[in-house]
């Protein structure tokens, strides 16, 4: 282990669309603080900063990354190189490969600073309008329909918001799923948060169902549901 002190591991939000939702923290610490930036996609980070005029290495750290990769960042940053983590949209660590650098940052006390920003999560939460604090993130479901359906019927047991994610391909059979368990419930559909097609459509289950066939199948999904249960 190196003898002298081990750079930090940024953890940063990147825009989930509109380029101008990125913060002015993260852009400070992008420009002065980190030294490489490791990320999903280098050519989606790239833009990001070209957008700003940001210089900085970049290696690619995805779900299929090797272990060794992973190692190769640690040893950076005990190294006492700094180092900026970003996913091709939102915030690191949710949904993503981002837990896995963390972790191994953690098990060689490298200091780990989130700076937080863009989420879909809180993103739709902001939007539904519920009378609700409590709230489940469930990211994404299973892509077998037989699965899915299990999972939410275990996940609709929580009393509270469920927020769930889903691609423009299984976002028809997730309404589908839901409109079998749940017609009444209260959902809020978000596609394309942040972008410049975004649109947001509220109301029932069953209201949503009806109206499928209008639904656009472009784009990432962020869903919230709320079956409006009283507690004991």
């Amino acid at each position: 282990m190196a003898s002298h002190k081990p750079g930090t591991l940024y953890i940063i939000a990147s825009p989930i669309g509109n380029m101008e939702d990125i913060t002015l923290r993260a852009l400070r610490i992008l420009k002065e603080e980190a030294q490489y930036a490791y990320c999903e996609d280098t050519r989606q980070t790239a833009k990001l900063l070209r957008h700003y005029g940001i210089s900085l290495p970049l290696q690619s750290l995805h779900a299929h990354s090797s272990d060794e990769k992973v190692l190769r960042a640690v040893n950076l940053l005990l190294d006492g190189t700094s180092i900026a983590y970003l996913t091709d949209s939102g915030t690191p660590g949710v949904s993503d490969p981002g837990g896995r650098l963390v972790h191994a940052a953690f098990e060689h006390h490298i200091p780990v600073i989130p700076v937080p920003g863009p989420s879909a999560l809180t993103a739709i939460a902001s939007v539904a309008g519920f009378p609700e604090k409590n709230i489940l993130f469930a990211g994404f479901l299973s892509k077998k329909d037989g699965k899915k359906k299990r999972e939410i019927e275990h996940l609709l047991e929580f009393d509270g918001i469920l927020v769930i994610y889903e691609s423009p391909y299984r976002i028809k059979k997730l309404i589908t799923i839901l409109n079998d368990l749940v017609p009444d419930a209260s959902i809020v559909i978000g596609r394309e948060i942040s972008k410049l097609y975004e649109e947001i459509r509220r109301g029932s289950v069953r209201e949503i169902y009806e109206s499928l066939d209008s639904l656009i199948e472009r784009g990432e999904f962020a869903i919230a549901l709320y079956r409006g249960k009283k507690r004991d």
